[in-house]
């Protein structure tokens, strides 16, 4: 985890320092990818831990960053877009994928550690629940409203880069973010859990 934490803070930097590590992986180097994997392992497993079980989300998480190692070369930086955004789009992919072959379980454990900043909306929201209640919440939603929350909240991707993720306009994602929101607050609400 030491190169997760000297990568820069400023986020134009930081997708600079990203890119620049993708240009060394796609040259061969292995230590570059490391760095990658260090960076982004949480962020991908996070994506994956409100939608299966906490087994699968390990195995889902291992499994991109194998299908980025593989597929690596393809990536092609654009002005436009962030090596997130294609790196979610892989474990997108993968987890539609993944619900082709079998059906969700839901399974409820709360063994993960959450290791997300104190600003995090989602942290601020834990205090008040529990990570089961969010992951229970969370399971109640239509997909493509946990798949919104999930990139946007958990994950920390753009509205920019959620639109290139899940292939929507920015104008049609802040919609389904809005109705995703209000849905949730719904559903905790029903759930007892009064949210501010």
């Amino acid at each position: 985890m030491q190169q997760k934490r000297d990568l820069p803070v400023n986020q134009e930097q930081q997708k600079e320092t990203i890119e620049r590590l993708v240009e060394r992986v796609q040259a061969g180097e292995m230590s570059a990818f490391s760095a990658l994997y260090e960076h982004y392992v949480e962020k991908v497993y996070r994506y994956f831990y409100f939608k299966t079980s906490q087994e699968e989300a390990f195995d889902l998480t291992e499994n991109v960053f194998l299908r980025v190692w593989e597929n690596i070369r393809q990536y092609q930086r654009k002005a436009d877009s962030s090596f997130a955004a294609w790196l979610f789009r892989v474990a997108h992919n993968l987890l539609v994928d993944h619900y082709r072959v079998q059906k969700p379980n839901l399974e409820l454990d709360e063994r993960h550690p959450d290791q997300r900043s104190e600003s995090s909306p989602v942290l601020l929201a834990e205090r008040s629940l529990s990570r089961r209640s969010l992951k229970v919440a969370l399971g109640q939603l239509k997909e493509n409203y946990r798949e919104v929350l999930t990139l946007s909240f958990l994950n920390g991707l753009s509205n920019e880069e959620v639109a290139r993720v899940l292939n929507r306009s920015e104008g049609t994602l802040r919609v389904l973010k809005f109705r995703a929101l209000r849905e949730l607050k719904k559903i905790l609400e029903e759930m007892g859990i009064k949210y501010q």
